[in-house]
C-alpha cells in the first residue's frame, strides 16, 4: 500500500492552519480566484478522500518527474494535509523517488521538548485541483494563504523551492526534463 493511500484515515490529528487555510480558500472561491464547486454534485466523505489521495499522487508524480534525482534525495521529508477530507500524505524523498513503503508516526504539528516538529503543507483540495493543473503556481497558492508551509528553519525553504520548481509562475509544462542519473 502507498505511504498516501495508508495515510488517508489513520491519522486524527488537526493543524492549526486548517482553518485559516479553510477561510483562505473560501475568499478565493467567492473573488473567482479559485473555481466554485459544481452546486449539483455532492461529494460523501469517501469520495473527498479519494479525490485527496489522487491529487497527493498527482503532486509526488510530479515532484519526481521535475526535480533532479540529487535535488529529490535532498528534500526533508515532509506531510501534506489536505484540508476538506482532512486526508494525509507523508512525502519521504529517495534518489529513485518518494518511499511509497515508509510507515511514518502521527505527525507533530506542536514542538516538542526539543522543539522539534514536522514538516507540514496544509493544502485545500480546490487550490490543489488548481495547482496541478499548472493554473495556480505554488507561490501564488501561499500568497493567497490556500496553502500554508509549516516547517521549521531551512526546511520550509528547500520545500518551497521544490514545489514552486514544480508549479512555476509561469512556463508550466506536462513534459518535464530532469537531469540523468
Amino acid at each position: 500500500m502507498c505511504t498516501i493511500c495508508a495515510l488517508t484515515i489513520e491519522f486524527a490529528v488537526e493543524h492549526p492552519e486548517a482553518l485559516a487555510v479553510a477561510v483562505s480558500t473560501r475568499q478565493a472561491i467567492e473573488t473567482g480566484l479559485l473555481p466554485e464547486l459544481d452546486p449539483h454534485v455532492e461529494i460523501d466523505m469517501t469520495q473527498s478522500r479519494h479525490n485527496a489521495t489522487v491529487l497527493l499522487t498527482t503532486v509526488q508524480q510530479r515532484l519526481e518527474q521535475v526535480l533532479p534525482p540529487s535535488r529529490l534525495a535532498s528534500l526533508p521529508d515532509f506531510y501534506v494535509l489536505m484540508i476538506e477530507s482532512r486526508t494525509w500524505g507523508y512525502f519521504h524523498p529517495t534518489t529513485s523517488g518518494f518511499d511509497a513503503n515508509a510507515n511514518p508516526l502521527p505527525p507533530r504539528v506542536e514542538p516538542d521538548e526539543n522543539n522539534g516538529r514536522d514538516n507540514i503543507l496544509v493544502l485545500s483540495q480546490a487550490a490543489a485541483e488548481e495547482l496541478i493543473r499548472g493554473r495556480l503556481p505554488f507561490d501564488q497558492a501561499l500568497e493567497l494563504g490556500v496553502a500554508v508551509l509549516d516547517a521549521p528553519g531551512k526546511d520550509s525553504q528547500t520545500i518551497r523551492l521544490a514545489l514552486a520548481a514544480a508549479y512555476p509562475a509561469d512556463q508550466f509544462s506536462d513534459f518535464v526534463c530532469t537531469e540523468l542519473a
